[in-house]
């Protein structure tokens, strides 16, 4: 666990090594979210600049470029997918809440549903940390390939990604109260967190090769 932990402190490193960078991109990244229409391709160039970083290499804006260019129909397909389980589960979240309920609920059962909903609501965000970075690692580039893979790091690392999620979910919380960071650096921020843990996670299962360019 404190090997996997120390990834985390080596994510923020590679982070401030790229600071001023970073943050360009961020900003453009939160500019291109405006536009509704470009905001996941935006993340996917972030996804892969931080990729670059993650590695310990150096990052240009080429590597963004590129890869929202590569990568704008799965991070589309990613993003709808992400919708769509969302407003299914805060569907039901609503439909079993009692005076909401089309029959009669009784209210333990009614607690019951709910909090099932909410824990399949927060397993399913945990997950979401693995499968735009894994598109990057992958070299079969299938989203439901890439969503097997986020479970299967999910059940064999819980606590590592438990703790990743609370980490982002801290950092999140900070940047909506202070507003100011979600601009300059949280996207960002998240993007190298996200690619540090899958280059760590995925590790011990490469056969010795160079890293991919």
């Amino acid at each position: 666990m404190r090997d996997n932990l120390g990834v985390l402190w080596e994510a923020m490193k590679n982070f401030w090594d790229e600071l001023f960078l970073l943050m360009l991109m961020n900003v453009v990244t939160v500019l291109l979210s405006v536009p509704v229409l470009t905001f996941p391709p935006a993340l996917a160039g972030l996804w892969n600049v931080a990729n670059r970083a993650a590695r310990g290499r150096a990052i240009h804006w080429r590597d963004y470029w590129d890869g929202l260019r590569r990568y704008a129909w799965l991070a589309w397909r990613l993003a709808l997918l992400n919708l769509l389980v969302t407003l299914v589960l805060l569907t039901n979240l609503r439909f079993y809440t009692p005076g909401i309920a089309p029959f009669d609920l009784h209210p333990t059962l009614s607690v019951w549903i709910r909090g099932v909903v909410l824990c399949l609501l927060f397993l399913w965000s945990l997950v979401q940390i693995y499968p735009l970075a894994l598109l990057l690692e992958q070299e079969d580039r299938r989203l439901r390939v890439a969503l097997r893979n986020a479970g299967v790091l999910f059940v064999t690392n819980p606590l590592f990604t438990l703790a990743v999620g609370l980490l982002l979910l801290v950092a999140a919380v900070v940047s909506t109260v202070l507003i100011l960071p979600w601009f300059l650096v949280t996207p960002a921020f998240f993007a190298i967190v996200c690619n540090q843990v899958v280059l760590h996670l995925l590790k011990p299962h490469r056969e010795p090769q160079a890293d991919r360019e």
